[in-house]
């Protein structure tokens, strides 16, 4: 920093610029989620694909997330952020135009490689920034926009695909249950307008964002467990402290329970609840539209009060929401509970960031980072394979209850096990 006054507000300036071309950049390139999400399966199913097929290219996607993390993460850290950014951002940007211009599953497929390419490269490489650039108490606040951003891209981008579907052949959804051909035209145009976007995307980081690994020498070092002999002799054979590879344990473990449900919640609400899949969507809005305003706002309570305490709460209640669904047979008290497990979401992703930064050195924040999403990955590939058995198996009750247990149980071990360092 500099030293005059006149010259730290002027860099302070210039550092909430980068992050709002940042966030930008974020709100962009999340605007065709929402619409693959509902509608990759149904354009594989219309151009022929199995249900495991469908299976396939989900995995596909998880899979090389998960394993190109800590790569990545180490490349951050001696190579820097911005060519990740740049690469990553030009990957979806590519996976977006195959989207809209594949005609067979083969094409689905390697655009999902490359999405899961892009992927693995830009999201480590945001949170590295983000590092970088923001100050220590708020360094959750700013992590928690940055999932606020990418909400917003999901709901806005959504909200364009299904009126453009919808304006072109009645609707994805009424196409496929009424045994219509898939709207391929609107698909194509769709796609080919998010690549767009993510092209302006790659503009703002390359005309915007400049290099931020050589900034961190700026900025006063963050306390962290690396600072006694133990902890030094542990990174300094694993680039990793002690505490934060038993956090990174219970990460795999609460995102299990958090992927467990993806499969199973919608077949439960069809089976159980309502078979109108359009006021289940409703249904879910209003957590949506809280998970697009309250991250930056909860993520900051990390700030305040430590990451643990927010951490563990926001755990505590996600168990007692996953335990509440399979009791509720009505949709609207079911869409005030998903209020609640987006406003507990929106507290604990932002703090579980900042404790790996808080737990990692300096040198090497872009592999803890790396080693983190990979462990919220491999928790991502578990989760729906457990869940899809356990509701076979036990039904409902079952599989949500294990989620509330396993959520429990990582607010506990957080407690009991994970020691935050004191922060400057």
């Amino acid at each position: 920093m500099k030293s005059d006054a006149n010259g730290a507000v002027a860099d302070a300036k210039h550092t909430v610029t980068i992050l709002r071309r940042l966030h930008l950049s974020v709100f962009l390139t999340s605007l065709p989620f929402g619409t693959l999400f509902f509608g990759l399966p149904l354009i594989a199913r219309a151009l022929g694909a199995s249900a495991l097929a469908v299976g396939g290219l989900l995995a596909a996607y998880a899979l090389i997330v998960v394993a190109a993390q800590p790569v990545v993460g180490y490349g951050l850290d001696h190579v820097g952020r911005r060519p990740f950014l740049l690469v990553g951002l030009l990957g979806y940007a590519f996976s977006n135009a195959i989207f809209g211009l594949t005609a067979d599953v083969g094409g689905l497929l390697l655009a999902q490689l490359v999405q899961g390419i892009g992927a693995g490269l830009l999201w480590l490489a945001v949170l590295a920034v983000v590092s970088d650039l923001a100050h220590e108490d708020s360094i959750g606040k700013e992590y928690g926009r940055i999932e606020e951003m990418s909400i917003r891209g999901i709901l806005i981008g959504t909200l364009i695909g299904f009126a453009l579907l919808y304006l072109l052949r009645g609707g994805a959804l009424d196409a496929v249950s009424g045994g219509e051909e898939f709207p391929l035209a609107g698909w194509r145009l769709l796609f080919l307008g998010y690549t767009a976007a993510t092209l302006l995307a790659v503009v703002i980081v390359w005309r915007g964002v400049p290099e931020s690994l050589e900034r961190s020498a700026d900025r006063l070092p963050r306390a962290s467990v690396a600072t006694n002999a133990h902890s030094l002799e542990a990174a300094d054979r694993w680039r990793l402290s002690g505490q934060l590879r038993i956090f990174l344990g219970i990460v795999i473990l609460t995102a299990t329970a958090a992927a467990l449900l993806s499969p199973i919640l919608i077949k439960h609400l069809y089976d159980s609840v309502s078979t109108n899949l359009f006021i289940v969507a409703l249904a879910f809005l209003p957590a949506t539209l809280a998970g697009a305003v309250l991250p930056s706002r909860l993520g900051g309570l990390s700030d305040r009060f430590g990451r643990s305490p927010p951490l563990i709460i926001a755990l505590l209640v996600s168990a007692l929401a996953a335990l509440a669904v399979p009791f509720v047979q009505s949709l609207w008290p079911l869409a005030l509970l998903w209020v609640f497990e987006a406003a507990a979401f929106a507290v604990a992703v932002p703090a579980e960031e900042a404790l790996v930064v808080d737990l990692s050195d300096e040198e090497h924040q872009g592999k803890a980072l790396g080693f983190y999403t990979a462990a919220a990955g491999l928790g991502g590939v578990i989760g729906p394979l457990l869940g899809g058995w356990l509701y076979d198996r036990f039904a409902a009750v079952g599989a949500f209850g294990i989620s509330a247990l396993l959520m429990a149980a990582g607010a506990g071990l957080i407690f009991l096990l994970v020691r935050e360092p004191a922060r400057s």
